[in-house]
């Protein structure tokens, strides 16, 4: 039976992608992204679910995209 189980999570895939508003970011986000880039316009927000864990990736419209974890303190941050 666990075998079976764990056959069936290998090839079942729990990943979530949708988009969200700065809204719906953690505070932590928010304020991150306020205190670093003020002024500058957020082109989209997407919160990317998987099985045990939420992340979120941020496109400024400064090309820079900014990813969060579920506690919203920035794990990456790429020019595009």
């Amino acid at each position: 039976m666990a075998a079976s189980l764990v056959c069936l999570l290998a090839f079942t895939s729990c990943d979530k992608e949708k988009a969200i508003t700065v809204e719906q970011l953690p505070a932590a986000a928010q304020s991150y992204l306020q205190t670093t880039y003020p002024g500058v316009k957020v082109l989209f927000v997407k919160e990317e679910s998987e099985l045990f864990s939420t992340e979120y990736k941020v496109q400024l419209e400064n090309r820079m995209e900014v990813k969060f974890d579920s506690d919203g303190v920035p794990i990456d941050v790429d020019m595009d």
